[in-house]
């Protein structure tokens, strides 16, 4: 990350200004509209775009690239494992560092124990399909169980205890709380080294609270905004941002459409990767990539339990038996297997 001052223009009032609304570098700087920053701050809209333009300049960042330069450049960068081989393989090797992932689907599906792999993936070293950094989980729905997290991070290798001490949790009861958080959380990615942000649930608390057809448009608003600020802190920091989005029933007059996802066309149009996850038969999930501009749709099969998903018995039956004794010794209860725990928490 390159230092605020460094930027043409910026002196130590301006940086002062700008660090105290979370502007802390150069990068952030580059990805701000002059118009939010002068509502933010009381830099004028002439300094605003001037010292925006000069961030951008000197980071090189939005002018025209070769399509080779693109290329090369997309395959410097880091991408993350899901935590399934094969479903890498299809994604190409997995996420893209910088993008925004939307899980939706019913419950019971597995888009949270899904979360609970990403967060233990991204502290793994690059070579693994790690990001190597921290991860900050946004909960709204209380989620977030360190039992979870810690049988994720025995299968991978890593030390429970480090694991959970690398993940910053906030509690979220209200969609403030969401927007509060969202003009943090870009300068805790450019100077803390968190390389992942998880939102479970994204659209909760907004469908809570702006409900019905005269709370519709304040609510698409504040997604949106929302959505966008993401994708700026993304593009400056190269951090992923996975969020979880509900379902629910449509009507019309001849079908009925009992997973439409959430938050409509702002929603479908802000995320790299959407994934929609399904209950199977007997017991199995199934993962399907709904939209992605540069790959194939898919559905996998998988089977969920202790320590996440697994492509075959075989693998689970080796498997899931050492993470019971690990965490038997911690005396957590393993007589369910976590999507019942899901299904629980959900019924709450």
């Amino acid at each position: 990350m390159t230092d605020l001052e460094a930027v043409p223009g910026v002196g130590p009032g301006i940086a002062k200004q700008l660090e105290a609304v979370f502007i802390t570098t150069a990068e952030l700087l580059a990805v701000q509209s002059p118009t939010d920053l002068q509502q933010r701050t009381k830099i004028g809209p002439g300094t605003a775009e001037k010292i925006i333009q000069a961030a951008r300049d000197l980071m090189n960042m939005f002018e025209f690239r070769s399509g080779r330069e693109v290329e090369t450049e997309m395959a410097s960068k880091p991408m993350l494992s899901t935590g399934i081989a094969s479903l890498d393989q299809k994604l190409w090797g997995g996420i893209e560092a910088g993008s925004i992932v939307e899980l939706f689907g019913q419950a019971r599906a597995g888009k949270t124990q899904w979360c609970h792999t990403f967060a233990v993936m991204a502290q793994l070293p690059l070579e693994q399909g790690g990001l190597e950094g921290r991860v900050l989980w946004l909960d709204s729905e209380k989620a977030f169980k360190p039992w979870i997290l810690r049988a994720m991070a025995f299968r991978r290798g890593l030390n429970p205890d480090d694991a959970l001490d690398n993940i910053g949790v906030a509690n979220i009861i209200d969609s403030s709380q969401i927007e509060r958080m969202i003009e943090k959380i870009p300068n805790l990615l450019a100077t803390q080294g968190y390389r992942l942000v998880i939102i479970d649930s994204f659209t909760g608390p907004f469908r809570s609270q702006f409900s019905g057809l005269d709370g519709l448009k304040a609510r698409q608003s504040k997604l949106n905004k929302l959505l966008s600020k993401m994708r700026r802190a993304a593009t400056a920091t190269d951090a992923i941002f996975v969020y979880t989005n509900q379902v629910l029933a449509t009507f019309s007059q001849y079908t009925q459409n009992p997973n439409a996802p959430s938050g409509g066309h702002i929603l479908s149009h802000a995320s790299d990767y959407r994934f929609n996850l399904k209950l199977g038969k007997k017991g199995k999930k199934k993962i399907a990539l709904q939209d992605n501009a540069g790959i194939p749709e898919f559905t996998l099969e998988l089977s969920l339990n202790w320590g996440g998903f697994y492509e075959n018995d075989k693998e689970m039956k080796k498997i899931v038996p050492k993470i019971v004794e690990y965490l038997n010794s911690r005396g957590c209860d393993t007589t369910q297997i976590p999507d019942e725990v899901e299904q629980e928490d959900a019924a709450q």
